[in-house]
Formats: C-alpha cells, sequence, structure tokens
C-alpha cells in the first residue's frame, strides 16, 4: 500500500511537473512584425506579452522589429511574419494596389506624436529654415516618409528640402548629431528623454498639419486570414485587453515599458501621460481617419486612383 502510494505521489508529480511544458507546446506561436521598440506605439505589445494576455487566448508571441512602419509589411509579404503590430497605412495602400494580398484587418493607432526636432542650439526655429536643408525619415512607404511629404509640399518646400532615408529615432539623432542631416523624425518616448534633458527641440508636430490621420495599421495577407482567422480574431481580443489594461495600471505598464526601452521611469510616465487616450484604436480604424491616408498617398502621387476602403479592409475580427 506503501508502495502504491508513493507511485501515486509520483505520478501526481510528475504530471505537475510537465503541465507548463504541455501548456507551452500547446500555445500557437504568431511572428508579429513591429515598428522599432522605441515607439509609443508599441507599448501595447509589451504589455500583452509580459501580462500574459496573449497566452490567455493560446498564443505565444514572436516578436520582430523594424526600422520603419514599411518594413514590416514587407514582413508579412515576404512570410516572414503571420501579421504586423504597426504598420504604415500609406505602404500597406500602396502595397494593395500594386496587386499585393493584403488586408488591413484593424487599426493601431490614430493621429499622435510623430515629429521632427533639431538641436537646442539648432539655427533652425521654424518649418521655413529647412529650406535647402536635409530632413531624416525612416523607410521608404513608412508614416513618416509619407508624412513629411505632405507636410512639406503644404508649406511650399516640397522641392526645396533633401529628404533622407535614416532609419529609426535613434539613428535619425545620430545622424543629427553627425551633421548628416539637419532635422530628424523621433516620437514618443524617446524624443521626451531628449526633451528633458535638453539636448533637442521640436521643430514640427505632424498632428499641427494633419488633423485626420491614420498613423499605423494592423495588415495580414489574404492567404493568413483564410488559413488562421481564430489566430487574427485572438491576437486582435488579447491586444484590446492590454490596452485596457495599461490606461487602468499606468504605473504597472510603465515598469513593463521601462524594462522594453530602458528608458527613465519619469521619462515614460512624461510620455503616457501626454499620449491621447484615444491613440490606441481597439477596433476599426475611424474612417475619416483612413480616407485622410488614402487620400495622402494620392496627394503625392504614389498611387493613382482612390482605393475603396472596404476592399482594403476585412474587419470580422475585431473585438465587439
Amino acid at each position: 500500500m506503501n508502495h502504491l502510494w508513493k507511485l501515486g505521489i509520483g505520478g501526481s508529480l510528475l504530471v505537475i511537473l510537465t503541465l507548463p511544458a504541455l501548456a507551452s507546446a500547446q500555445l500557437k506561436t504568431v511572428r508579429v512584425a513591429s515598428a522599432h521598440k522605441l515607439t509609443t506605439a508599441t507599448l501595447p505589445l509589451f504589455v500583452g506579452m509580459h501580462m500574459k494576455f496573449f497566452e490567455e487566448v493560446g498564443l505565444k508571441i514572436e516578436p520582430s522589429y523594424f526600422l520603419g512602419g514599411g518594413d514590416t509589411i514587407r514582413a508579412v509579404t515576404s512570410r516572414s511574419a503571420d501579421i504586423t503590430h504597426n504598420a504604415a497605412p500609406g505602404a500597406t495602400l500602396i502595397a494593395i494596389s500594386k496587386g499585393e494580398p493584403l488586408k488591413i484587418v484593424a487599426g493601431n493607432t490614430g493621429p499622435a506624436g510623430t515629429l521632427w526636432v533639431v538641436p537646442t542650439d539648432s539655427p533652425i526655429k521654424s518649418i521655413k529654415d529647412l529650406k535647402g536643408k536635409k530632413v531624416g525619415f525612416s523607410t521608404p512607404g513608412s508614416v513618416t516618409h509619407v508624412a513629411i511629404q505632405q507636410i512639406l509640399k503644404k508649406e511650399g518646400l516640397d522641392k526645396d528640402v533633401q529628404l533622407v532615408r535614416a532609419g529609426g529615432p535613434g539613428d535619425n539623432w545620430a545622424a543629427i548629431k553627425n551633421k548628416v542631416i539637419d532635422a530628424g523624425w523621433n516620437v514618443g518616448p524617446g524624443v521626451y528623454n531628449l526633451i528633458v534633458k535638453n539636448e533637442a527641440r521640436v521643430l514640427i508636430y505632424t498632428a499641427h498639419y494633419v488633423k485626420e490621420y491614420q498613423e499605423t495599421v494592423i495588415i495580414a495577407t489574404e492567404e493568413m486570414i483564410n488559413k488562421d482567422p481564430e489566430m487574427i480574431r485572438n491576437y486582435l481580443k488579447a491586444r484590446a485587453k492590454a490596452i485596457n489594461f495599461l490606461w487602468e495600471n499606468q504605473e504597472k505598464a510603465i515598469a513593463i515599458w521601462t524594462e522594453e526601452v530602458k528608458l527613465p521611469p519619469d521619462v515614460l510616465r512624461l510620455a503616457l501621460k501626454d499620449t491621447p487616450r484615444n491613440y490606441w484604436d481597439t477596433g476599426a480604424p475611424k474612417p475619416e481617419n483612413l480616407r485622410a491616408a488614402i487620400q495622402e498617398v494620392l496627394d503625392i502621387g504614389a498611387i493613382k486612383e482612390p482605393l475603396d476602403p472596404a476592399k482594403v479592409q476585412d474587419l470580422r475580427f475585431v473585438p465587439k
């Protein structure tokens, strides 16, 4: 009897010890393409992973980070990623117009904090002073590329400013410091670190020029949508839970953010404080924002004909 009892205990322990491994084995790995880590847009992804919201719906997130929102689209179209976290709507629309089988499955971020900075002691005091200067953006077709073209065109400077592909916010700042460019794009939270240290000054706020604006979207290929619609549904559900959580538990979100991007909590606290409550979409892109994104790529000549918003989206998976 004693021997049987020991066998029972041993068997129970074996089951208990193997449960985590079995649970892990049952999670579906999802390769997520995200633009660079050092943007406010990426925070829900961090929160969802740290708080295990993705695991709750059976997903194991395998993130890859890129220099811009245009690169995330190429990751999806090349099948090296299953879904994007933050893709540039301009690049998405251009790709769709060229026949890429992509769909916007949800919004990600609306009008917010993409901006251009100069050193605090720069003689460039206004956007007009950029005439004859070099201005950085991330990658072709990205949010920053489309936005800066639109802004310069509105100011009549589109033929007088040289645009330079310069990578992410940190790369742009390094290019400014090395005098490769005169102004470079940046975004929260990293820009707050430069402002707090009195190293940078904001020259251009995108939000001052573009009121209706879809900053980033979540996309997948039609092949992935047909192959695994439940994955997309669960991914969006967990992401929405992360967004609600971070607003209700801001100090916990800041602690997670600090761990991921290695910036001081005070800087990240300021970045979150300045983030509009409606910055992150939990459902579909707002119609006016998507229409504005379509108009943007039309205005810069990247597409020749307007796209039908209904045909570039598949919104069956957004949380209700």
